[in-house]
Formats: C-alpha cells, structure tokens, sequence
C-alpha cells in the first residue's frame, strides 16, 4: 500500500497556521536550512511526525515520520537568533510558525525553534509550500509531550492533562 504525502502551499496567515500544526516538533539540522537571497528563497528539510494519519493525534502510538520541504518564496531578508553556527549538524526542533505585520508593508514569518532559536523571514506577501518527499517510517523518538501552562495541569499517562473545574 502506498503512503499518501502531503503537497500543500500557503497563502494567508491562516494557511501558514495548518503548516505549523503539521511541522510541530518537526527536527531539522542547521545544514538543512538555507537562504537564496539572490532566488528571494529561504527552503529547509524537516523531518516531521505524521500525526495527521492517526485516529488518535493526542496518542502517538504507532506514529510514523517523513522528510518534508517547506520553501518560502519573495523572501527579502533573513534574521536568526539562538543558533550555534559553528555546528552545522545540530538539529532543531520546530515548535510552531507565526506570522506577525512588519514596517513598510512586510509581512515577518517567525520560526520558533526548542531553545529559544528563532528564524525571521521578511516578505511582502505569504508564498510558500510543503511537500513529503522520501519514504514513510516508524519515528525514530516518539514526539514530546507539551506542558501547556495550565492551571490544575497534571501528568497522567505520560501526557499533560488540565483537570476540569
């Protein structure tokens, strides 16, 4: 049976928001990220879980893994933070991607990084795209459970739970 893979592109804010859903926890190395200023591209290769496929996104038995390219075009500028440079095997850990209104009618695309690493991406409109490439495998660590701050939040069962009031 073949593995269905995403190709998906993003327009607006909202569309950059289902990107970050699927790329959250996603693990790139530093290497795997570049940016084309001659191209106005910024592109990087992630290996991303595929919550998507289970019946259960809040239980990540069985969850399985791909490489995924997400490519942001129109780029004009590129700022980062929190980056180790001289390590260019180190891999990160997406947590999420936001979109916040810039100077001069720019549009900043936020890549937040585990550790506070923070990628910038300057445009004037959202152009990008995600698409799965390679072969679908089992994960190779299981995808970390978040603590969401709050109140009455508890462990059970290995995932954060808030307790109803």
């Amino acid at each position: 049976m073949r593995e269905r893979k995403l190709k998906l592109r993003a327009e607006d804010a909202e569309d950059l928001a289902v990107f970050a859903a699927l790329l959250q926890d996603a693990r790139a190395p530093l290497a795997e990220m570049v940016f084309q200023p001659g191209e106005q591209r910024f592109a990087g290769v992630f290996r991303r879980y595929r919550r998507e496929c289970l019946a259960d996104p809040q239980c990540c038995e069985g969850v399985t893994e791909v490489e995924t390219a997400v490519v942001f075009e129109g780029i004009e500028r590129v700022r980062h933070r929190g980056f180790d440079l001289g390590d260019l095997r180190q891999v990160y850990r997406l947590l999420t991607i936001a979109t916040h209104p810039g100077r001069d009618h720019l549009v900043h695309i936020h890549l937040v990084f585990e550790g506070g690493a923070e990628i910038q991406l300057c445009t004037h409109e959202i152009r990008a795209r995600l698409e799965d490439f390679g072969e679908v495998v089992a994960a190779s660590e299981p995808p970390p459970a978040h603590d969401l701050g709050l109140p009455g939040e508890e462990e059970r069962g290995g995932a954060a739970v808030a307790e109803d009031r």
